[in-house]
């Protein structure tokens, strides 16, 4: 298997899983991880958007690739740490 090849697989096994993005105007995104583009624009669905103390429903989003600063996907021991 390519190197190439592994990391396509690694990340088909973060699709539908909780996701945070943190943008480098301090924005986070909490939602679930649909897509992700040569770019490394991603796609969230059923999202929020948290601006300091400020939360707001955002649907479905396009981050671009160019504003991200941290990824982290959700993991069974992670799950409070999210909500």
């Amino acid at each position: 298997m390519t190197h190439q090849k592994g990391n396509i697989l690694e990340l088909e096994g973060y699709l539908n899983q909780k996701t945070r993005v943190r943008i480098r105007d301090g924005r986070v995104f909490i939602g679930k991880f649909v897509c992700i583009d040569k770019q490394k624009n991603i796609i969230l669905s059923q999202a929020n958007e948290y601006r300091g103390a400020e939360e707001r429903l955002v649907g479905s989003v396009m981050i671009p690739g160019a504003h991200l600063t941290k990824i982290e996907t959700e993991t069974i021991s992670d799950f409070d740490m999210f909500t």
